[in-house]
């Protein structure tokens, strides 16, 4: 019975001899250690980095063994990329291994050749364990092994802020403050911390705190994260810096990552202004202008545009220079109002049309322009409306020289018409008596009745 068993090994040997020496070398998958055959052994020694990261490059080493006692001549490895992995430009996907000596690094590791070749992955690639052929042969040899050596990716998980919406915070004026946080990896994120800070404590969050959280932020996905902000209404114009931080978990190793980064915005900008009307004097109207806004405005000046129902005479613009907030000035321009032209046989259509016109007139359009804090030039138009009592005299002063004229002569008359009754009476009684008195010094008989009997004769001739 053990011979029968003991010519079984044999035979089994030397079944297994033939089949190494038809190949050239013997792979390391039929086990054994053969004396008299080649055994190669290719393997996955380490990769860089560990796991590869998904879009990024990664050097895998392959050791090179021969665990049995025959050395190779010639031996050539190579690899086989597959997706998710693609040869890097300018790389060979075949090496010379050159000679392997009979057991080398089988006993010792510190002996095996070590061949190094660099694969990319592809940037959509999720997390796994992924097959990367390898192929090793003798050269001129048309036989070829072919193994799979297991490669490991994660995804990149990447997130970058986005500070968006408000850049410009108008001081003691509230204002909503986003940041968008996009996902730009190929993982999820999951329980993400967001904060800011302003160092100057210039810009601060009002009814919150400054920090926000999101559970979990899908691939390609983003988050709107909302404050109300309010700026010191003391604060210099300027730009003042935000300091960013986002933390948020790795999915794959459990450990936390941290982005930090800054932002800018800018305190100040434009502002507002009240106008008023102020006095008028002769053919000339003067308004107040206030800025009423929180950032002071450089190069102001104030403008009467082109307008129906008004004109002016002279200058139609005045530059009043700077005015900060809460500060006032005026501006005096000779304005007058468009009569409404009356026409005789007016039709209903043209009553309303006229009606329009002089309602139109009661408001007068004023542009202010004025340089911002940033250096942009704005125009603000306001529109003032007029009392009647204004218009009043605005139309009189618009009438000319012959009604100017008319109305100083009946204010004249008004106040010294008795004066002048006074006068006709006294010089109707001179010029009677001188009359009566020549008449007399011809006739002394002449009486005054007789003077006032020729007057009447004289009329009847």
């Amino acid at each position: 019975m053990k011979e029968n068993v003991f010519i079984l090994i044999m035979a089994v040997l030397i079944l297994c001899a033939g089949s190494v020496a038809g190949a050239g070398f013997q792979s390391s998958s039929s086990g054994g250690s053969l004396r008299s055959t080649a055994a190669i052994s290719v393997s996955l020694v380490n990769q860089d980095p560990d796991p590869a990261n998904a879009g990024d490059v990664v050097e895998v080493r392959l050791g090179i063994q021969n665990i049995g006692g025959e050395t190779v001549n010639n031996l050539v490895v190579g690899i086989e990329p597959e997706y998710p992995f693609a040869l890097v430009s300018g790389e060979s996907s075949i090496q010379e291994a050159g000679t392997i000596q009979g057991y080398q690094g089988y006993y010792d590791e510190a002996n095996m050749k070590i061949l190094k070749f660099k694969i990319r992955v592809d940037k959509d690639a999720t997390a796994g364990s992924y097959e990367l052929k390898v192929s090793y042969y003798q050269k001129d040899s048309q036989a070829k092994t072919v193994k799979s050596l297991a490669v490991d990716v994660k995804n990149r998980e990447s997130a970058e802020v986005i500070h968006i919406d408000k850049s410009v915070l108008i001081p003691g004026k509230e204002t909503d403050l986003r940041f968008v946080i996009n996902n730009v990896g190929n993982a999820p994120l999951r329980d993400l911390s967001f904060s800011w800070v302003n160092g100057d404590k210039i810009v601060l969050p009002v009814g919150s705190d400054n920090t926000k959280y999101v559970k979990y932020l899908d691939i390609g996905k983003s988050a709107e994260l909302k404050y109300t902000v309010i700026a010191d209404s003391n604060a210099d114009a300027g730009l003042y810096e935000l300091a960013l931080k986002l933390v948020y978990r790795d999915t794959t190793t459990g450990s936390e990552s941290e982005i930090e980064t800054i932002a800018g915005v800018y305190v100040g900008g434009g502002t507002d202004f009240d106008v008023a009307y102020s006095e008028s004097s002769g053919s000339q109207m003067s308004f107040t202008i206030a800025n009423i806004g929180s950032n002071p405005a450089y190069s102001v000046s104030v403008i009467i545009p082109q307008q129906s129902g008004w004109r002016t005479t002279g200058a139609s613009s005045m530059i009043i220079g700077n005015l900060n907030t809460g500060d006032y000035t005026v501006a005096s321009f000779n304005l007058q109002s468009t009569p409404a032209i009356q026409l005789t046989g007016q039709s209903s259509g043209q009553r309303d049309m006229q009606r329009n016109f002089t309602q139109g007139a009661n408001s007068l359009n004023v542009q202010i322009a004025y340089t911002d804090t940033m250096g942009t030039r704005n125009t603000v138009e306001k529109e003032l409306q007029l009392n009647q009592q204004v218009m009043g005299n605005s139309t009189s002063r618009m009438s000319g020289a012959s009604q100017f004229g008319r109305r100083d002569q009946q204010s004249f008359l008004s106040k010294y018409r008795w004066y002048i009754v006074a006068l006709v009476l006294l010089a109707g009684i001179v010029l009677v008596h001188s009359r009566h008195r020549k008449e007399k010094m011809k006739n002394p008989d002449f009486k005054m009745k007789d003077l006032l009997r020729k007057k009447y004769q004289g009329k009847r001739r």
